[in-house]
């Protein structure tokens, strides 16, 4: 309390100034209000015949760089980066892509990938934007690899019947094994630690800093085969649908439906687990049938729809089960009806039959289009006293005696 006291006593005395009136006004613009401040500044520098901010040093600099001398260069332009008088002089934008430039020519490409990003975080509109995610995008490729594209294994694979088997013989369809963890003091192309990560920071960075450029959807495609292929398959999908959305005019589309379908379904677990993904699989499939009628994988389209079909209605009698259990035969017959209503030919619609006969009429939910009891039966006269009322009560089934010309019943139950 008595510290409480003090400390009251010492803002009175001291008066309750603002922290406002600490503020440098030059630190409220954004990246482009910098920019074009700097940019002016220049010009009125360039009108009065003033000379360039550290251009004498850079001259010194890239003079070492043309001649080759990336290791003397680099340590000119770092000086010149990190002189504090000249961070806001347009010099520092030139100092640190120039910086980066000698790092990638001396194939120190972990510095080079921290050099890009700096100068892409300092100065978002730089005039080195397309140059530096192309370089960017060269490292994490070095990285990784260069990994086959989708279209010569996992497209390929799934132009033959047996598709999912050729797939998962053909080594180019796992990303290969780096250690994440094993410290690297020797090979400077390569980062200390966790080479792949660092290959997907640099993929993402290209998305992020130039999210229309002619490389972000080449980036996005990597980083989606990058992770299907090490078998996380929701991350997968995540980019595979980026393209979809954000690049329909990309040369990836159709591939990001068949592959982002392959990773929807590859990525259920199954009736006791969430079932969004199995439903995803079910439209990415459908659509692409619907926008790609002539795709050389189609047949495996096909066959993953079936697949799907025979997931959901194993689903639905899975809820059937549960509902009867907790004696929910309102909810239970509903999921019965469902089930005879869009899977007829189904194991589950017989069941399904059998269930809603056991439970009787009195839980009919009306989605049958042809109903398994008979509604609104006339009451016995009192000259039918032979007849058993309970007999009204009886589904109605189809026999040859009804003029069931075409067969016996379906198992619908019509």
């Amino acid at each position: 309390m008595t510290g409480l006291l003090l400390a009251v006593c010492w803002l009175g005395i001291a008066g309750c100034k603002s922290t406002v009136d600490s503020v440098d006004i030059k630190e409220t613009y954004g990246p482009i209000g910098r920019l074009a401040k700097n940019r002016a500044e220049q010009a009125k520098r360039d009108k009065s015949d003033e000379p360039y901010v550290g251009l004498e040093q850079f001259n010194a600099a890239k003079k070492l760089y043309d001649e080759q001398k990336y290791a003397e260069a680099r340590k000119a332009f770092h000086k010149i980066a990190k002189t504090k008088k000249w961070k806001n002089e347009p010099v520092v934008e030139e100092a640190r892509f120039y910086r980066a430039e000698s790092d990638f020519q001396l194939g120190h490409y972990p510095a080079a990938q921290d050099g890009y990003d700096e100068l892409l975080k300092n100065h978002p509109s730089t005039k080195y934007l397309e140059h530096s995610v192309k370089r960017l995008y060269a490292i994490a490729c070095f990285w990784l690899k260069s990994p086959k594209p989708a279209s010569e294994v996992e497209l390929a694979s799934f132009k033959e019947e047996n598709g999912e088997e050729l797939l998962a013989k053909n080594p180019d369809a796992r990303a290969p094994f780096q250690w994440r963890f094993l410290p690297n003091f020797t090979n400077k192309t390569e980062p200390v630690f966790d080479t792949p990560g660092r290959a997907v920071q640099a993929l993402r960075s290209v998305t992020l800093n130039d999210v229309s450029g002619p490389l972000a959807d080449d980036a996005l495609m990597q980083l989606a085969l990058y992770h299907l292929r090490r078998a996380d398959y929701r991350e997968a999908e995540t980019y595979f649908e980026e393209i979809r959305k954000n690049h329909s005019n990309s040369e990836f589309v159709q591939a990001a439906y068949i592959l982002g379908e392959h990773a929807s379904l590859k990525s259920y677990q199954g009736v006791n687990y969430d079932g969004k993904q199995l439903l995803e699989a079910r439209n990415l499939a459908e659509a692409t049938n619907r926008n790609y009628p002539n795709s050389p994988q189609r047949q495996k389209l096909e066959a993953d729809l079936a697949r799907i079909r025979v997931e959901i209605v194993e689903r639905d009698w899975k809820r059937v089960e549960y509902y009867m259990r907790r004696g929910e035969k309102e909810s239970a017959a509903v999921y019965c009806e469902i089930i005879m209503e869009q899977y007829p030919d189904s194991v589950q619609a017989a069941r399904a039959r059998e269930t809603l006969l056991k439970i009787g009429p009195k839980y009919a939910a009306g989605i049958l289009s042809r109903p398994l009891f008979v509604k609104d039966a006339p009451v016995p006269s009192e000259s039918e006293d032979d007849e058993d009322p309970d007999e009204l009560m009886e589904p109605r089934r189809l026999d040859d005696s009804e003029g069931n010309e075409g067969g016996s019943a379906a198992p619908t139950g019509e």
